[in-house]
């Protein structure tokens, strides 16, 4: 029997670590098997392709976006590579191996989220709905190998409510699934619709009594560039010049403040009011901007009078309420969070520490939490670092 102190309400399993013949051995459609993403030897090294010529990047890669782990570029990646984390077998899809990690950091139990950053770089939708019923099979196994330890959130097809329903619907029957992840961004229909498009999925949803996740990466807020200038996370064969560093400086910062469009558009969606024991998650995003947010929201709502103005479902609860009952957000490292707990609600924020992504905090986690919960009533802090994901998810049964 497992005794949880802490949980990571997000850390993650990407593509880029799995086994490299994981989705053809899986496949169950004959005419998408040369399309499965595979690890190729090529001149580069082992890279993963997909779709027969889609390149998608290194194995083994610092994060979802298949970038190589380079010196210089995070301190943290710095600090992983000192530590032999990219040496030898893949740890983050080693059994043993990441219960070790866990147990260096003092985790005890994490949620995972899965490779919807990875299937946004996938080109035909069936390869991606493949694709994630086979990430979904396998992560489900990957928490049968301790149990207790690990829970997947399946990934959904994003580019199609009637199949994210679906497969919402079939992983209810896996044990060590507790939850789904719509990468919601430019290839999906939009979250506020309140003409139905959705119902089928939040319906799902709540009849298996699974919460839905938002994970940063899917959408990101336009930044605008100079002529010739290099918008990927890394170039070949030279430095970034001024202006790239500070895109990157500027997209890195902005990354979080994305999701505030997936909080107001579940709100301003009505499927909370159709659906008012639907949980959604929003992953990685921090809690300092959502009292703003949220204040903002309530004073539009109330200034223009969208009380009177929605109907099928009506709106007659501030945002901000529907926030307090619906709403959950993740932090890893933010040192306003004690005072934000009063504004953002004790029971709407969950700690998660990335492992094994660039922005973790692995192996520091306690260090982080005493310095970020300082002075926090010892009951709101379980309540942040292992109670509400336990009550979340279900986690121990």
């Amino acid at each position: 029997m497992v005794k949880y102190n802490l949980i990571s309400g997000d850390s993650h399993v990407d593509m880029s670590w799995l086994p490299g013949d994981l989705f053809v051995k899986n496949c169950s459609k004959p005419e998408l098997l040369e399309l499965m993403p595979r690890i190729v030897e090529t001149k580069k090294g082992l890279q993963w392709i997909a779709e027969k010529d889609n390149v998608l990047g290194v194995a083994q890669s610092a994060g979802f976006e298949f970038i190589a782990p380079t010196r210089g570029r995070r301190m943290r990646t710095d600090k992983m590579l000192d530590a032999g984390f990219y040496d030898g077998p893949a740890r983050p899809v080693d059994p043993e191996l990441r219960l070790k990690d866990m147990m260096t950091d003092g985790v005890d139990c994490e949620i995972l989220y899965g490779i919807t950053g990875s299937g946004k770089n996938l080109k035909q939708m069936p390869v991606v709905t493949e694709v994630y019923r086979i990430y979904n099979d396998w992560v489900n196994e990957f928490g049968a190998s301790y149990p207790g330890r690990w829970y997947g959130l399946a990934c959904l097809p994003v580019h199609d409510s009637k199949l994210a329903a679906a497969e919402a619907r079939r992983v209810a029957n896996l044990k060590f699934i507790r939850g789904c992840d719509l990468m919601a961004g430019g290839l999906n229909y939009p979250l506020y619709a309140r003409d139905g498009y959705w119902d089928g999925l939040w319906e799902a949803m709540v009849d298996i009594n699974m919460p839905i996740s938002f994970h940063i990466g899917g959408t990101r807020i336009p930044i605008g560039t100079t002529p010739d200038m290099e918008t990927g996370f890394a170039v070949q064969g030279r430095d970034f010049t001024q202006n790239e560093q500070a895109f990157q400086l500027v997209r890195g910062a902005l990354g979080m403040f994305s999701m505030v469009q997936h909080m107001m558009s579940m709100i301003a969606s009505g499927a909370l009011d159709k659906f008012p024991k639907l949980k959604f998650v929003m992953a990685e995003c921090g809690v300092g901007w959502v009292p703003f947010a949220l204040d903002r929201m309530d004073h539009v709502y109330h200034d223009g009078m969208y009380e009177n103005k929605f109907t099928s479902p009506s709106m007659k609860m501030k945002p901000s309420e529907y926030w307090a009952r619906n709403g959950m957000t993740t932090f890893q490292e933010e040192y306003d969070v004690a005072d934000m707990i009063p504004l953002v609600g004790e029971d709407n924020i969950m700690w998660g520490s990335d492992y094994p992504h660039p922005d973790s905090v692995w192996p520091d986690s306690h260090k982080v939490l005493d310095h970020a919960l300082n002075g926090v009533k010892p009951s709101i802090r379980a309540k942040i670092t292992k109670d509400t994901a336990t009550k979340l998810y279900k986690i121990g049964k």
